[in-house]
């Protein structure tokens, strides 16, 4: 499953010719002619409607700039993968070992493939971390790619490009 969600993800990219880091995640949403809304919650971190050929995701302002961006990739993640379903709500867990969902982790795997796609995350990992990735390397390969430090570790370690 987490294969065809990869190769999902890369197509999509493909077909907006979305070439360059960090992804425009908002770019995917507006050609996908998906509206999104920001506003603050205490409750929720994002957002899916869909209703009569429309979709909305609705983003919690509240949230840093790097989770907002992660939280449109995965909210796309449902409008993609779960087309049976008109309405997700994802909720603030922000607890580590939470039980997900399978959709849940579907979502996840997809916007962790959109924002930092697997060849080019290789590429530049090979490219400028000859001796290894450390600690602060972390942190700069993040910022290229307009992740947290914490989804471009689940990253480099879900692609065996850093061990645990």
């Amino acid at each position: 499953m987490i294969s065809r969600i990869e190769k999902i993800a890369e197509d999509v990219l493909t077909h907006f010719k979305l070439d360059v880091t960090p992804v425009p995640v908002e770019e995917v949403a507006s050609r996908l002619q998906i509206k999104i809304g920001r506003e603050p919650s205490e409750d929720f971190s994002g957002i899916l409607i869909r209703k009569d050929g429309k979709a909305l995701i609705g983003v919690n302002s509240n949230e840093s700039f790097v989770r907002q961006r992660f939280t449109i990739a995965h909210e796309l993640g449902h409008f993609i993968l779960h087309k049976e379903k008109e309405t997700f709500v994802d909720y603030r867990d922000n607890q580590k070992e939470i039980m997900r969902t399978p959709r849940e982790k579907q979502a996840n795997a997809f916007a962790a493939a959109l924002l930092m796609p697997r060849a080019r995350l290789i590429k530049d990992v090979k490219a400028k971390f000859k001796d290894g990735i450390y600690e602060e390397d972390l942190v700069d390969l993040a910022e290229l790619y307009e992740v947290s430090t914490e989804a471009m570790k689940y990253r480099l370690m879900n692609l065996n490009l850093i061990h645990s």
